[in-house]
Order: C-alpha cells, then structure tokens, then sequence
C-alpha cells in the first residue's frame, strides 16, 4: 500500500487496484470537524505522488473540496478494512502488534501535526486487546497506561 502524508495531516493512500481513499482528520475551528474516508480520483493521487502534499494546492488544482464534502448524490465511502493477522490487530483507534513477543500499541495522536505514538505492553493486554471488545481508552483506563503516553515513544516519520 502506497500512504502519504499532506501538510495538514490528513492521509493519501492506494493499495494496488484499488481506488485511491483521503483519510480526512478533523480540523479545529474549520469546516472538516469530523473524520472520514474519502474516494478520490487516480489523477489526485499520483500528482500527491509526484510531490504534492499542500491541501491549498490540491482544492485550487482539483477542486478536492467536490470529493471531500458528501453532496447528496454521493454516498460516503467507508473506512478501508485491515486484514488482522496472528501478529497484527487492528482495534478500535488503535493497532496491537506482536514482535517476536514484544508487545506494542500504535495510536494515532489527536494534537496538531498529528503523528503516531507505539507503546509497550505486556502479552496479557496484547490478548486482552485482540478480543475486539476495548478501544484505546478502554485499555487505557483498564491497564493504567497514561505513564507510558509520552513524547519518548512517539514514531518518528
């Protein structure tokens, strides 16, 4: 799968054949306050894979904002579907993975310039978490996990 990342955040991405989806993330005091997946065209895509990841551009060249506000004509396109494997889990707002038994959790970061964080956990949550019955918060509160939310484990991109 193809991702790439725009200046505001949001994410590009295209898995083979496979139409080209816009991870709309929400944006403070402006018109996209809620998150959702877009379905954009093929020629959007590849100028992103050409280089450009400026919004700006992309609604000026393309009229994105056609795709990205769900006119009544146009059903909104669902969120993609992970294939869970043996060492991978994808939770809900969060992605539980086995290393070789080293546990982790990879979480998206909700502040500006958004990001990832990867937490290590214990083969007990890991298990609890692949039951698909607690979000991120849930596992939070559930394993007291705060102390390790910090700056140190974020993913450097």
């Amino acid at each position: 799968m193809k991702e790439y990342k725009l200046d505001n955040g949001w994410i590009a991405s295209k898995k083979d054949a496979q139409s080209a989806i816009l991870h709309v993330l929400p944006i403070p005091n402006s018109l996209f306050r809620k998150e959702q997946f877009v379905e954009i065209p093929d020629v959007i895509f590849r100028d992103i894979e050409l280089g450009e990841i400026r919004v700006k551009e992309l609604f000026r060249k393309h009229k994105l904002h056609d795709f990205i506000f769900q006119w009544e004509s146009r059903k909104p396109t669902s969120s993609p579907k992970y294939q869970n494997t043996p060492t991978k889990f994808y939770g809900k707002g969060f992605l539980a993975v086995d290393e070789i038994n080293e546990y982790y959790l990879i979480y998206e970061l909700s502040r500006h310039g958004g990001g990832h964080r990867r937490i290590p956990i214990t083969k007990i949550i890991y298990q609890e978490a692949r039951t698909g019955k607690y979000s991120i918060s849930d596992l939070f509160k559930k394993y007291d996990l705060y102390h390790l939310d910090i700056p140190e484990n974020d993913i450097k991109e």
